[in-house]
């Protein structure tokens, strides 16, 4: 699966590391379920459930390398307290409320495909909102 991130400044390839689909401590949803009373009559009952977040891991690709049937990726570097480049790739962790790509990451692919390199792209769909998922 190839990605890439596309940011203000571009579109980034990346090595999708690890993600993990987790509970939001921000989005929360309402819900109306019916619940039994002692009598066995159905009251309905309002309740609030967190809604679900893709967080995950990755590395930014700077260059892709083919060599045969097989690709090799040079990753940005971590910096110094002065900017500097040191010899440590950079990891970078984040998250999305993406509904999309919770569903990508819940049926496309497992964590046992992981590592891979892949794309998170953003389209506009035809009412004008924007959306995220892997490409």
């Amino acid at each position: 699966m190839l990605t890439s991130v596309k940011t203000g400044g571009g579109i980034f390839k990346i090595l999708l590391e690890d993600y993990v689909i987790q509970d939001s401590k921000i989005e929360k949803n309402t819900v109306t379920v019916n619940i039994p009373d002692s009598d066995g009559i159905n009251q309905e009952v309002t309740k609030t459930i967190p809604g679900k977040v893709l967080a995950f891991k990755f590395k930014k690709i700077t260059k892709t390398f083919v060599m045969g049937e097989e690709e090799r990726y040079v990753f940005e570097k971590q910096k110094d307290k002065d900017g500097n480049p040191t010899d440590a790739d950079a990891e970078y962790y984040t998250f999305t409320g993406s509904k999309i790509m919770i569903d990508q990451a819940l049926n496309d692919f497992s964590p046992d495909d992981l590592p891979c390199p892949t794309v998170i792209q953003q389209f506009q769909g035809k009412d004008g909102k924007t959306y995220t998922k892997f490409t």
